[in-house]
């Protein structure tokens, strides 16, 4: 089993947590993902075009930003991007918008590389139950 280092799917990770993306950047590439990092939404347009990524890990909050916007974007260039939505401030209400814009499954940091993986491989269903779970405070 030979694989090209071409072979290797393209994931972009967009989070304005530069610390977060320097440890969960190379995570993922050991699991046999080829890994652009944006830090902010105007560059993650721009990568989003240049890669056309097939895998994508986005914060919900991107410095003033939303990273729903980013869901639109990624699903208006390839209806087929599997798409994990992170955030530190989990809600149903966000977590049902993602969804609907597209979005794979939306998981409530802190989130490892494993479950990310796990979360691409999940198949959203519209008539199942929404599993997100709001983050407690105190």
């Amino acid at each position: 089993m030979n694989e090209l280092p071409m072979d290797k799917p393209n994931l972009l990770l967009v989070d304005d947590d530069v610390t977060f993306c320097s440890v969960l950047k190379p995570a993922l590439e050991k699991r046999n993902f080829q890994v652009t990092v944006a830090n902010d939404v105007d560059t993650a347009m721009k990568l989003a075009e240049q890669t056309e990524p097939e895998y994508a890990v986005i914060d919900l909050r991107i410095g003033f930003d939303s990273g729903l916007e980013m869901v639109k974007k990624l699903i208006s260039l390839d209806d087929n991007t599997q798409i994990v939505m992170l955030t530190g401030f989990a809600s149903i209400a966000t977590a049902v918008e993602a969804i609907k814009l597209g979005a794979t499954q939306y998981l409530a940091k802190p989130a490892n590389a494993d479950e990310i993986v796990a979360a691409f491989n999940h198949s959203p269903d519209s008539n199942a139950p929404l599993k997100a779970q709001p983050t407690q405070i105190g």
